[in-house]
């Protein structure tokens, strides 16, 4: 009777080695899922900064565009190299404004060429490698195409961008 006890007794419960390789099992199952939300994380946060430079881009880009779209009065006179700036005069003809392309930035000012000193138009991550104001359209309304070229980011988050937009002349000269 009682070797039938201690036969019933061993039946129950794990041994170690399966105690050991089911916990193994665990961790590396454990170990995937968290490199996979550290990976996901890491990818989330570099798609939110990209998608922060860009929504600048765009706000300077549509700022531009805006100003271009109500100034009249257009001309590149001081520009340091041709089509790197555009001056004109604001909607109420008294402000002048100039936008110029210098030291990878876009700078806005009252007379042209900007200086360094000037108002930056987009973030600190963003490097621009080409500003260019092409003029086009006859006397009575103006074109300006408007090409923006360079990166956003930095390291492993670098990202290149071309933005091209083409602004007329809402009020005549």
């Amino acid at each position: 009777m009682k070797n039938f006890k201690n036969k019933k007794n061993r039946g129950k419960g794990f041994t170690l080695i399966e105690m050991m390789v089911s916990v193994s099992i665990f961790v590396i199952v454990a170990f995937i899922v968290v490199s996979t939300l550290l990976t996901l994380s890491y990818a989330y946060k570099k798609a939110q900064k990209m998608r922060l430079l860009m929504d600048n881009l765009g706000f300077a880009m549509q700022s531009i565009s805006l100003n271009i779209r109500e100034g009249n009065n257009y001309n590149q006179s001081g520009c340091s190299r041709p089509n790197d700036c555009l001056a004109f005069k604001t909607i109420d003809n008294a402000t002048p404004v100039c936008y110029s392309f210098l030291a990878t930035k876009i700078k806005k000012c009252t007379s042209c060429p900007c200086n360094i000193g000037d108002t930056d138009m987009v973030a600190p991550e963003v490097e621009i490698s080409q500003l260019s104001f092409y003029q086009t359209g006859d006397h009575s309304r103006n074109k300006v195409k408007i090409i923006i070229a360079g990166t956003a980011g930095k390291g492993r988050e670098l990202t290149n961008f071309f933005i091209q937009n083409t602004v007329a002349q809402r009020n005549e000269d």
